[in-house]
């Protein structure tokens, strides 16, 4: 054999065994990947806790603080929405919904173009230039 023929026995030697090495750190890589990773709808999903019972209490302190902070006929009305005069009137199933409503008076929202920001950048597009 020559040694040019030789030479290409060698390197074809050292290519199959790098073959056989690289497809074990495959087979590795994969099984460690397979361990750190786990597709979404394999995973475990929580159980969902049951909303939590709003208490009397909870709506009590909430309406109270929106009476005394001056929506005194907000809460009224809000009160007879639900179909009472006083907060005890209320059914148990309500107090949710009352709470919900109740944690609104008094919040105002405002138009997005009445923001600050919304007005600074309302013109920029008539100061970029056109092309």
């Amino acid at each position: 054999m020559t040694p040019i023929m030789k030479l290409i026995n060698a390197l074809n030697a050292v290519i199959v065994a790098l073959q056989e090495v690289a497809a074990e750190e495959l087979k590795t890589e994969m099984g460690t990947f397979e361990e750190i990773y786990t597709p979404p709808e394999l995973k475990e999903q929580p159980e969902e806790e049951p909303p939590k019972a709003v208490t009397l209490e909870e709506v009590r302190s909430v309406l109270s603080s929106k009476n005394r902070a001056g929506f005194k006929k907000e809460v009224r009305t809000l009160l007879k929405k639900h179909g009472a005069d006083r907060l005890s009137e209320i059914k148990e199933e309500e107090y949710a919904a009352l709470l919900k409503e109740g944690e609104k008076i008094g919040m105002k929202t405002v138009p997005m173009q009445d923001y600050p920001l919304h007005q600074a950048t309302d013109g920029l597009s008539a100061r970029l230039p056109q092309n």
